[in-house]
């Protein structure tokens, strides 16, 4: 009975810690459902003013048919372009400013030279975001059509990971735009370098 007694405590504490991931994972789960939505809406609103149909988008709702705070997303939100990744059947929109309240709504430019060129764009590691970068391949096609501009076909140059505040690895090399995200634990950032295809294929 003794033993029984001391174990009670450990028990307990590890039905706590059970409890405590549960909620973490489905907390993760959440956000990102939540994230997929708000980022299907931009897309949304991108087609509709590259078309000119101003059309609102419908509105995001979670599960109980409210508008969760960090859903609420509108035409008025600056979409830079959309994003296409065939290989892993991914279009997204990226929107032109960087915070991490945006962050959780779809991938948004981190950062770009003043002539344009040279972009970052930075995105979550939900699935409907970036977390599938790792699968892509050297030679898979990309392509960033601009809200202003000509259409963008760039193709994967290569994969690196580098530490998760190593500025001078983020702008090495020669490449067009990068995108990056984090690994699972978040102590790395993963970067997908991308060139033209017609520089890369002469």
């Amino acid at each position: 009975m003794r033993a029984l007694g001391r174990r009670i405590p450990w028990l307990i504490l590890g039905i706590l810690l059970l409890a405590a991931a549960a909620a973490l994972v489905a907390g993760n789960l959440l956000e990102q459902r939540r994230g997929q939505a708000a980022s299907n809406q931009l897309l949304e609103a991108a087609h509709a003013q590259r078309t000119a149909a101003n059309i609102p988008p419908s509105p995001v709702v979670d599960e109980a048919g409210g508008l969760p705070q960090e859903a609420l997303v509108s035409a008025t939100h600056q979409i830079d372009g959309v994003l296409s990744l065939p290989t892993l059947g991914l279009e997204l929109p990226v929107l032109s400013g960087y915070s991490e309240e945006l962050l959780r709504l779809s991938p948004c430019v981190y950062q770009r030279e003043g002539d344009g060129g040279r972009t970052v764009v930075a995105g979550h590691n939900y699935r409907a975001h970036f977390g599938r970068l790792p699968q892509l391949q050297p030679g898979d096609p990309v392509t960033y059509q601009p809200q202003e501009g000509d259409l963008l076909q760039l193709e994967v140059l290569s994969l690196e990971e580098i530490d998760a505040d190593d500025r001078d690895a983020l702008d090495a090399g020669s490449w067009e735009m990068t995108l990056l995200t984090c690994n699972l634990d978040q102590t790395r950032r993963i970067l997908v370098r991308l060139g033209t295809a017609e520089a890369s294929n002469p």
